[in-house]
């Protein structure tokens, strides 16, 4: 088989996982947080066992928990990319990753009970250096096996 048709298999699972990955995370980044009226812990409790959707839970979870998620959120963002577009510059999909983080960031000022936040948008940017390091590293190390 040649090397071209090994690849469009690769690329069409890559393509399936993206959208399967933007779909989830545009659903996490950009569902609706209910506004409760006062921060009571025992109301935040009481209305996650009524609604035990998992993204309420993730949503009024510890707030190191959400800091971390945000720092982990964009990682598989440039792997995925470059298994599609096997051509493109890590520049590019480092500004595509910004691209998307500010568009979330802004976009969760419309969204009742949402907060956008400047630490969130670096978080999300540092995830994705993190990708194109993966990357990087995975680049490496199939050169060492040629």
């Amino acid at each position: 088989m040649t090397d071209r048709r090994r690849q469009l298999p690769r690329r069409k699972i890559a393509g399936v996982a993206c959208a399967i990955y933007l779909f989830s995370l545009s659903l996490f980044v950009l569902f609706p947080r209910p506004v409760l009226v006062n921060g009571n812990q025992s109301q935040i409790a009481q209305y996650l066992q009524i609604h035990s959707s998992f993204f309420y839970k993730i949503l009024y979870a510890d707030t190191r928990l959400v800091a971390l998620g945000n720092f982990l959120m964009l990682i598989p963002l440039p792997v995925i990319l470059k298994a599609i577009y096997p051509l493109v510059s890590l520049k590019k999909i480092f500004l595509y990753g910004a691209a998307l983080s500010a568009f979330f960031e802004f976009t969760q000022l419309l969204i009742p009970g949402r907060v956008s936040d400047l630490a969130d948008f670096l978080s999300n940017c540092m995830s994705v250096l993190i990708g194109i390091a993966l990357v990087r590293l995975l680049r490496l190390r199939n050169r060492s096996r040629n």
